[in-house]
């Protein structure tokens, strides 16, 4: 006498029974099971933190960029106020009795002892 395997279709009604969790296939493949829902578990854990560094990372371009101009802005201000008139102008307002130098500046050598 051969013995034949006879494949029973899972209806939904065996798994909302519970019934399905009770046969033989289930019990011999729940390691396997548990092993791919753990997957699917880390995969979806994965694509949340990717996507909320994600929108970190947006957020910190967009900063970024608030912070360049802010410092070309900066940068062109000490520009102006370094120019020679300004500084004159300045020093004027402020009542310093300094004056511009009429001779160039001169370069001192100091010889070796």
């Amino acid at each position: 006498m051969v013995e034949t395997k006879q494949r029973k279709k899972v209806g939904i009604r065996e798994v909302l029974n519970g019934r399905f969790f009770e046969s033989d296939w289930f019990l011999r493949n729940r390691i396997l099971l548990l092993m791919i829902f753990a997957l699917l578990v880390v995969n979806i854990s994965v694509k949340y933190k990717s996507e909320k560094v994600i929108r970190e990372m947006t957020a910190l371009e967009d900063t970024l960029v608030e912070l360049r101009s802010r410092s070309i802005s900066t940068a062109a201000d000490v520009m102006k106020l370094s120019r020679q008139s300004v500084i004159l102008d300045r020093v004027k307002k402020s009542g310093i009795e300094l004056e511009t130098s009429k001779e160039p500046p001169r370069k001192i050598y100091v010889g070796k002892e």
